[in-house]
């Protein structure tokens, strides 16, 4: 008996060390490896600014920008800013991808709605968003509806292809339980062709929010106020170079974040859809 409990009882006893590694491997290691590059860029930087091979007017210290960054944050200025910014993404994108997504779901169920609207409405789509920016100021201003129409447009685009592409390629046999239940349209889109969507409509959406946050970092550099775009192109005309960092290295920053969650979601989503259709 004691012979064959013994390899147990190791096994029992190496199994933390194994999960040590297996978190090693999952988490520090990818972490570092991340973490490599920018810690290159950084010393680089840092001889640049301690060697003066440029102008510190032009090239300053990462430490000055550290400190300007917490002198900003202290300030409130930052937060402010951002805030600001992250309020008209949300904005901006609801209402972009909820226009969307109804717009390639009506387009895929509809071949009237597709052959009649559907090319006028790609065709106003692909114009680059910075195209429309002058027309949209005329009529909206620089005010705040400026930013949300401008992000909603941009969001808009995605989630149409999106929604329409993966509405045209779903199974057949959805179609046909929805047939055989009869049940109605709405009762179709909430109880089959949302869930059948959702790891396309999430994929989407993902790629909406990327395009928004880039939309909205333009138009607060040419048309804004206040906002996180704004706080960068007011340290350029200031000359105050450490403020640019500070706020490209934000902007990075809250982009990667933004793309990171939506990413893990994604993932969770696509996992859940592939459980339920196994």
């Amino acid at each position: 008996m004691s012979i064959v409990a013994l390899p147990a009882r190791a096994k029992q006893f190496r199994r933390p060390r194994f999960a040590q590694r297996g978190w090693v491997s999952r988490y520090a290691l990818p972490t570092l490896t991340a973490l490599l590059f920018p810690a290159l860029l950084l010393t680089l930087w840092q001889v640049a600014a301690s060697r003066e091979w440029m102008p510190p007017q032009i090239l300053p210290a990462p430490l000055y920008t550290l400190q300007t960054g917490i002198d900003l944050l202290r300030d409130g200025e930052l937060s402010d800013a951002l805030s600001i910014s992250l309020l008209r993404l949300a904005v901006g994108f609801v209402s972009g991808a909820s226009l969307g997504m109804a717009a390639g779901l009506l387009f895929a169920l509809s071949r009237r709605a597709d052959e009649w609207i559907g090319p006028t409405v790609r065709a106003v789509c692909l114009v680059p968003s910075l195209g429309w920016l002058p027309f949209f100021m005329l009529i909206f201003g620089i005010g705040e509806t400026l930013k949300f129409i401008l992000i909603a447009k941009t969001c808009f685009l995605p989630l149409m292809i999106g929604s329409y592409n993966a509405a045209r390629t779903m199974p057949q046999k959805y179609r046909d339980v929805a047939r055989v239940l009869e049940l109605t349209f709405w009762q179709r889109l909430r109880i089959i062709y949302f869930p059948a969507l959702a790891p396309a409509l999430f994929t989407a959406a993902r790629l909406a929010l990327s395009k928004g946050w880039k939309a909205l970092i333009l138009v607060e550099m040419i048309a804004s106020a206040a906002g996180i775009g704004y706080l960068m192109t007011w340290g350029r005309k200031a000359f105050q170079l450490d403020v640019v960092f500070i706020t490209m290295l934000v902007i990075g920053l809250i982009g990667w974040l933004i793309d990171y969650l939506a990413l893990r979601l994604e993932r969770r989503l696509i996992h859940w859809n592939g459980e339920t259709q196994s």
